[in-house]
């Protein structure tokens, strides 16, 4: 990432100034001073930030997703939906084009969504 930085050169009387670009390399300029076993738990750190295993939900919580699910097809109310996918949590809004109850799965913005992987449902 490049971040602009201007002077204005006031001393010699020239308006304007001079732009100059600095990247920064972030954690690059600090592993010359780590141990390889630190280098090696920050790589860890990183991967595992980024997955995330799958809540399970009880009973009473399906009953509220699938409430809501209704909710919002009869009225053809918007929505907005929180669910899971390839090890993240992920949010999309939108009205819900479909249900498919027997392939199981929710048909939103062009998304198909499985009934297995949602976590929340908000109506808006």
């Amino acid at each position: 990432m490049y971040d602009k930085i201007y002077l204005k050169l006031l001393l010699f009387g020239l308006k304007g100034g001079i732009e100059m670009n600095f990247k920064d390399r972030g954690n690059k300029k600090w592993t010359a001073m780590m141990l390889i076993e630190h280098r090696d738990r920050l790589k860890e750190l990183k991967a595992s930030e980024k997955e995330r295993k799958k809540p399970i939900l009880d009973d009473q919580e399906k009953k509220v997703i699938n409430y809501r699910l209704q909710q919002a097809l009869q009225n053809n109310l918007s929505v907005e939906i929180k669910y899971y996918e390839d090890k993240r949590f992920k949010i999309t809004n939108g009205r819900i084009d479909k249900v498919d109850i027997n392939q199981k799965y929710i048909l939103i913005n062009n998304l198909k969504i499985p009934l297995d992987n949602l976590l929340e449902v908000k109506l808006e």
